[in-house]
């Protein structure tokens, strides 16, 4: 039961990285970086 459950954590947490990874990039999360790209896609 234990391994049904960590599997299913597992496929979660691995969905999570995919979709977290294409919306962001494989780049280093930065507070800056991301305030900038939400202020030029709003502006255009």
């Amino acid at each position: 039961m234990f391994k049904k459950i960590k599997k299913i954590i597992n496929k979660f947490l691995e969905d999570l990285a995919k979709e977290n990874k294409e919306l962001y990039g494989s780049g280093r999360m930065d507070c800056c970086n991301l305030n900038k790209t939400k202020e030029r896609s709003s502006r255009k």
